[in-house]
């Protein structure tokens, strides 16, 4: 059960910010019970201040050193005390942030530092901030599986063109170098250069950061101690904070009165295929399977709504993959009946496509899209058993390879990486040819030598696995509040014109 504990060993952690991957519970199920009353009370302000004041929640008891931080709301934070080379944009493409100007070039990615980047204390950002700080992220479960390709960095005499080797190549490695960036020995009290700075005078805060480059329209951020570091919706009704997020991993919609807004993850659920098994070897049938979902009705039923259709194995809030064309959102039953009968199943000789389809329990969108998916493959003369496992028994078939199909969820990390399918060992890779068309292909795609659509079209043939849809979160805040726009790698996103009416 290796393969699955290297990851459920991060799952209580903002898998957001690091680009962490899991299958197939959230990262959130298995983190402490979410605390209903906050301590600290004099940790935000009172009066007439307090009806203006912008509130989120942290916990004293756990650390702001991303590294090291355990706790989600801590790690939610990081985004708005730290910077990195590079930050994703709203369309989830990496730009530079605390570089000038970065280049991917088959096995390396060079980064060249601003001259004008500096921390908070008012000192510049040097490369060997940047070698420390990356030695430290790839060695923090917090960000090793965003970093897991690269192996090295060196820096030039200048010391301000850093070369960053990656172990094959990735033409999205820019994404990796989001990582947050520290003052070398400042650990147990980092100083970085993000938008704001923490205070612990007297009460918590994060206040604007002078030397940033843009004051924020919101100069103190108040915080309000949460010792579990985590917070419910609750506490967003009553007033106690500002804003709250849920990626809804629980599979439960917290109700609430609050402003809200659906926030596309990159956490892609699907259909995982044994292709080991005699009738799912041959790829006919697994398009077959394919072409008999109806990822609309998924999205819909299943998920309340909350996600989009998966056209393709990579998201469609990605912006190299908004023109992607790859599989319909509804079903096309008469083709996949075709495909079946041609494949040998479900014709006058009788012999019935039967298969046993694995979900673990607990979750309710996941539970709702399996009794789905079986009413749909019913469509098409292919007969579904449903199995509802413990988590334990779910992860040991999976292990021993004994399914025919399961239904799992996992997020890619920032640069979109396909490799936990496709590499031998990978999280994802339970019963897909790491050696097939797909494989091939990607491998291809991350060499230069295909392109995303050319990669695509052969995956939607070969089908290793279905993808079904990309899951979304929700961010729900004061309604006073006004330009949130959070996205799946930074829920403050744009904090720097977020203000109050």
């Amino acid at each position: 059960m290796k393969r699955l504990a290297a990851f459920m060993s991060v799952l209580a952690l903002l898998a957001a910010l690091a680009g962490c991957s899991t299958l197939p519970k959230s990262y959130y199920e298995s983190s402490t019970e979410e605390s209903s009353s906050p301590s600290g009370e004099n940790s935000s302000p009172s009066g007439e201040e307090e009806q203006k004041a912008f509130t989120l929640c942290f916990s004293s008891s756990d650390t702001l050193n991303p590294f090291a931080a355990a706790t989600r709301s801590n790690l939610e934070l990081a985004p708005l005390l730290y910077q990195g080379l590079t930050a994703l944009d709203a369309d989830w493409v990496a730009q530079p942030q605390l570089a000038e100007s970065v280049q991917v070039s088959g096995g390396a990615v060079t980064a060249v530092l601003r001259e004008s980047a500096v921390f908070s204390d008012g000192t510049s950002v040097t490369a060997a901030d940047v070698i420390a700080s990356f030695e430290q992220a790839k060695s923090s479960a917090n960000y090793s599986v965003l970093l897991r390709n690269v192996t090295g960095v060196s820096a030039d005499e200048t010391e301000k063109n850093l070369t960053f080797t990656l172990s094959s190549a990735d033409p999205n490695a820019a994404a990796c170098l989001s990582f947050p960036v520290i003052k070398a020995g400042t650990e147990e009290a980092p100083i970085g250069g993000g938008p704001y700075v923490f205070s612990n005078g007297g009460s918590p805060t994060l206040a604007a950061n002078p030397q940033y480059e843009k004051a924020p329209a919101i100069s103190t951020i108040y915080l309000k101690d949460y010792p579990e570091g985590d917070t419910t919706v609750r506490a967003l009704e009553s007033g106690t904070i500002s804003f709250y997020f849920d990626d809804l991993s629980s599979g439960d919609i917290p109700r609430t009165t609050s402003a809200n807004i659906s926030v596309p993850l990159n956490a892609l659920v699907f259909l995982g295929v044994n292709s080991r098994r005699s009738a799912l070897s041959d790829a006919s049938v697994r398009e077959a399977l394919s072409l008999a979902i109806s990822r609309s009705a998924i999205v819909s039923s299943a998920f309340a709504g909350r996600a989009d259709a998966a056209a393709a194995p990579f998201s469609p809030h990605w912006k190299p993959a908004v023109e992607l064309k790859g599989f319909d959102d509804n079903e096309n039953i008469a083709v996949a009946v075709a495909q079946l009968e041609q494949a040998g199943y479900n014709n006058t000789d009788g012999n019935p496509l039967s298969l046993e389809l694995l979900v673990s329990d607990g979750n309710s969108f996941r539970t709702a899209a399996a009794e789905l998916l079986k009413q749909q493959l019913a469509e098409a003369g292919v007969s579904l058993t449903v199995t509802v496992l413990s988590f334990e028994e779910y992860e040991e078939r999976l292990e021993d390879g004994d399914f025919d199909l399961y239904l799992g969820e996992i997020r890619l990390s920032a640069n979109m990486g396909l490799q936990p399918f496709f590499s031998s060992g990978g999280a994802a890779s339970y019963g897909v040819n790491t050696g097939g068309e797909s494989a091939s292909a990607y491998r291809e795609y991350l060499a230069g030598q295909k392109t995303l659509q050319e990669f695509t079209d052969v995956f939607t043939k070969d089908v290793p696995f279905i993808p079904l849809c990309w899951r979304n979160g929700l961010a729900a805040y004061d309604r006073a509040l006004s330009g949130v726009t959070p996205t799946a790698f930074n829920h403050f996103y744009g904090i720097d014109v977020w203000s109050f009416s």
